[in-house]
């Protein structure tokens, strides 16, 4: 096997381990709960608290990556990652889970960070959409494997048992990175932006923190209200600390490549509705149909099997055709599959919903891996950490912005549908239809969110496999270890 096959089993190691940890702890919540003697909004934080630091140091370890090395970070990344782990298994408290859980957080952010960075360095133009796709795949196992594997170990064992299986797992991930990832000279003459990273740190925590806890909080809240400003001004303050800084955290020249900003723009929405249907559907599937959390979680895993399943082949389709029509072909795929949850009823045949769910996430898959593989090829090479990481923030925004859509669509239309379906006390059903109702309302909000995202795939530029695309002078550069002269970036799909 050629040696950069061997390098993205390591990548896709790591990206399972970082999706599954996300994913896998949901479950557990309530016995975390239990245990501790702790409420709901208490505990929801073992989550938040992983989120909202991935989502703040994706940017600035993208950019470490081009400074200190992807090898460098990404081990650190690993070790991090596996020592928590042990720590989160064994915590005392619920406030020293929360605390092993933020430095979690940190791990799995370079993890993310690094991974398609490292793929995009290792392989040519010609398939890179491949080895994307492939890696998606292991994402998709992190997110379907999550809610089943976690029900199995809180069930049979404890909830600590989904910590603790991280340790034996990371320690040969370690190794195997350490052995197999190429040796990498450090960026030379390269700096890091310690106060860009501080300030867009700042800003992205504020933002994410509003969006996670706006209705929970009150939308109209003064914590809300001031998080809100506080984004806007640390967003400001970190635009003026890039323009004057010799080295910063991130070329804002890169924007003026149609490609990248067209991409990110695409992910952020993709995921915002992919994230309205996964947040929302639990929600239909225990309280409108009275299904356990198991078995909710495994009736939902038809969207990360199909995403698997498709994202390897659209990868491979994409470094052949270019990622323009795929990508756009996927987010049109996603709007069909939120119009059609719509018409799912409240007493639904499971095979209903199961091609509802397949629809979505073979949309998903589509979009995914070309949408991956425009952005970091359309960028010089000693930029691509940087693009990694913004790439991975996007994906965290439009998350955070599909859960946050959803629950405002909600919490403003199911008072609308009890109103409709009568007056007086609601009854059971009463309440289950005006819950689907609203839950249905939030899916057409997604799809026409969605329906942005298909423009933003239609413009990023031409479609044809090898199109370069021409950097500015402001991002151009010289890759570590390449000769003055040589190419600074790959071509573009």
């Amino acid at each position: 096997m050629e040696r950069k096959w061997l390098i993205l089993t390591s990548v896709s190691l790591g990206s399972l381990m970082a999706t599954l940890d996300g994913s896998i702890v949901n479950i557990a919540l309530p016995a975390i709960g239990s245990d501790y003697r702790i409420d709901l909004t208490t505990v929801e934080w073992v989550v938040v608290a992983y989120l909202l630091v991935v989502g703040c140091l994706l940017l600035p370890f993208g950019r470490l990556g081009e400074v200190l090395t992807f090898k460098r970070v990404y081990l650190t990344g690993f070790a991090v990652f596996t020592v928590a782990s042990v720590f989160c298994g064994a915590s005392p408290t619920a406030l020293a889970l929360v605390g092993f859980r933020v430095v979690q957080g940190v791990g799995a952010a370079m993890l993310m960070a690094m991974g398609p960075a490292i793929v995009a360095r290792t392989f040519p133009a010609a398939e890179r959409g491949k080895a994307l796709g492939l890696n998606g795949v292991s994402v998709a196992i992190g997110l379907s494997l999550g809610p089943a594997l976690g029900g199995v170990l809180t069930q049979v064992a404890t909830w600590r048992a989904i910590f603790l299986i991280n340790a034996p797992i990371g320690l040969l991930a370690i190794v195997w990175a350490a052995h197999i990832l190429p040796v990498e000279e450090p960026g030379k003459g390269q700096s890091f932006d310690v106060k860009g990273a501080g300030l867009s740190g700042a800003a992205l925590f504020a933002l994410l923190l509003a969006l996670s806890e706006g209705q929970e909080w009150g939308w109209a809240s003064p914590a809300i209200v001031g998080l809100m400003i506080a984004t806007v001004v640390l967003g400001g303050a970190f635009l003026v600390a890039e323009r004057r800084a010799i080295h910063p955290m991130i070329d804002l020249a890169l924007f003026r490549i149609r490609p990248f900003t067209a991409g990110l723009a695409s992910v952020v929405v993709a995921f915002a509705g992919l994230f309205t249907a996964t947040f929302l559907l639990p929600f239909l599937l225990e309280q409108g149909r009275g299904f356990s959390p198991i078995e909710a979680g495994l009736l939902l895993t038809p969207v990360p099997l199909s995403m698997a399943l498709v994202a390897p082949f659209s990868g491979a389709a994409s470094d052949r055709f270019g990622p323009r029509v795929l990508a756009s072909l996927g987010m049109a795929i996603m709007v069909l599959g939120l119009l059609s949850l719509t018409q799912l009823s409240v007493d639904f045949a499971l095979p209903d919903l199961v091609w509802r769910l397949v629809l979505l996430g073979v949309g998903q898959g589509l979009f995914m891996s070309p949408n991956s593989s425009a952005v970091l090829g359309s960028v010089p090479r000693p930029r691509v950490g940087t693009a990694s990481g913004t790439l991975a923030e996007m994906r965290v925004n439009g998350q955070a912005l599909g859960i946050a859509l959803s629950a405002a669509v909600v919490a403003a239309r199911l008072p609308v549908h009890l109103a409709e379906l009568g007056s007086g006390a609601p009854t059971a059903a009463v309440r289950n239809a005006a819950l689907a109702g609203a839950i249905h309302d939030a899916f057409v909000a997604a799809a026409l969110i969605c329906c942005v995202g298909i423009v933003t795939s239609l413009i990023r530029g031409s479609s044809r496999p090898g199109h370069a695309v021409t950097a500015s002078p402001a991002v151009a550069g010289t890759a570590p270890g390449v000769a003055p002269g040589a190419p600074a970036a790959p071509p573009a799909p």
